[in-house]
């Protein structure tokens, strides 16, 4: 395309994103929600060489063309209520540029604290059953900065970078965060074990150096060890600090959208088709350009609302069906006395190993009690051809009631012998675990 052609049209998209704003509200959630998820808006510290900042995502879609999986362009000029026009919601495409000629460009960003008005946190308040709802606040960059890896090179560049962090709360008092980066790691604690900021009302979180791995703490953290190398998000703690409460967009979960938020029913990718030539794609599946992801309105990550009734049979394993899907290692549970209490623990794929031992450290959902306690067992045998499994786990250290609703995470290790010493690596938990259900 001509070049005063392309920024004509770049020029009437931009007019066409204006005129949105000027006749619809932005984002779709109730005004309980709405507070909810300002109640625990998180700061977002970025490392201090940070060069691969924030966008909303109209600003993103003026720099992109929407392309099939061949490169042919299917619609140079997307906005927020045209992305999801193609067939089947544009399933199957990309939202693709060139990046080499706009690495050092648009690529970048925005820094929050330079132009807060065109960047945004998409946040999504999820109700499930027993008075929890999780929260959901995903960062968008317009681009995921790759790793330098000895001997290899660079691995992982992409455009578009979805990360997220979930906050859990029970009657509207927060009682878990969950830490999500690439490859399924990071971490879920405690709500009171968090770092927090604002008195301690609401959560912090430290955001990796160009892939923006969401990570609970500033420093080294390894996400992919490899056959001859490791993939690592840096994070620290003086960098540019984002407060993201002034810039959440928020939504209900589930929900239909329509006009300005038709973005959200694109079933495509935010970036470019990844290559598959170089080398070491024999034992490690990206190269130095990967695929974009999808979008944030995801079914497999926030889960379906409470529907009433519990699976059974076949879907009972299926982890769409479930009504109590949530972050992948947060879970529920219940007390049946006061020493003991029955889970079936779903895992996230059939393991090759006999023997799974389990630690679960659960706290009393009440807002009023500050309590913890944890539940070991040393093993569990897996039945046959099952990834199911039933646990009595010990008695608390610290007694509950019965029928107490639990908040707990737990942590899975997989167990190479039959005696409980011998107990190996750390298995993690966004990995394994899937759910808990009450007995």
């Amino acid at each position: 395309m001509h070049s005063t052609s392309r920024s004509f049209l770049r020029f009437a998209s931009l007019v066409s994103v204006l005129a949105t704003f000027a006749w619809s509200s932005y984002g779709s959630a109730s005004p309980e929600n709405t507070a909810l998820a300002q109640k625990y808006a998180p700061q977002w510290r970025f490392h201090k060489d940070e060069i691969y900042y924030a966008s909303t995502v109209e600003w993103f879609l003026v720099n992109v063309d929407q392309v099939d999986d061949s490169g042919a362009t299917i619609n140079a000029n997307p906005t927020v209520q045209t992305v999801d026009d193609p067939a089947n919601k544009g399933s199957g495409l990309y939202l693709a540029t060139d990046i080499d000629a706009n690495r050092d460009g648009w690529l970048k960003g925005i820094n929050p604290l330079q132009d807060p008005s065109n960047v945004a946190v998409y946040t999504f308040v999820a109700p499930k059953a027993n008075g929890v709802t999780d929260i959901y606040y995903w960062l968008f960059t317009p681009f995921n900065e790759a790793k330098d890896v000895p001997v290899i090179g660079r691995v992982g560049d992409h455009v578009g970078d979805w990360e997220r962090l979930a906050v859990r709360t029970v009657n509207g008092e927060a009682t878990q965060v969950d830490y999500h980066a690439h490859s399924d790691t990071g971490s879920t604690v405690p709500f009171s074990e968090a770092p927090k900021f604002d008195n301690g009302a609401r959560p912090i979180a430290y955001i990796a150096k160009g892939s923006h791995g969401i990570w609970e703490t500033a420093d080294t953290h390894t996400y992919v060890d490899a056959v001859i190398f490791k993939l690592q998000d840096l994070t620290s703690d003086d960098g540019v600090y984002w407060d993201t409460r002034d810039s959440l967009v928020t939504y209900n979960f589930p929900d239909t959208f329509s006009g300005p938020d038709d973005w959200l029913n694109y079933k495509g990718v935010y970036g470019n088709k990844g290559t598959t030539d170089c080398w070491w794609h024999i034992f490690y599946d990206e190269c130095a350009i990967t695929t974009g992801p999808p979008g944030p309105y995801r079914t497999d990550v926030m889960g379906a609302a409470f529907t009433g009734t519990l699976p059974s049979g076949p879907e009972a394993l299926d982890p769409a069906k479930w009504d109590m899907q949530g972050p992948l290692s947060q879970v529920l549970g219940f007390a049946s006395d006061s020493n003991n209490s029955s889970f079936t623990i779903h895992l996230n794929a059939p393991s090759s190993e006999n023997l799974v031992g389990l630690n679960v450290t659960c706290s009393p959902a009440d807002a009023g009690s500050a309590s913890q306690f944890r539940f070991v067992t040393s093993r569990i045998a897996l039945g046959s051809g099952s990834n199911k499994l039933l646990h009595p786990p010990r008695a608390p250290r610290t007694p509950v009631s019965p029928n107490m609703l639990l908040v707990c995470v737990p942590i899975l290790r997989r167990v190479s012998g039959l005696a409980e010493h011998e107990l190996s690596r750390r298995i993690p938990r966004t990995r394994m675990c899937v759910g808990l259900r009450q007995q």
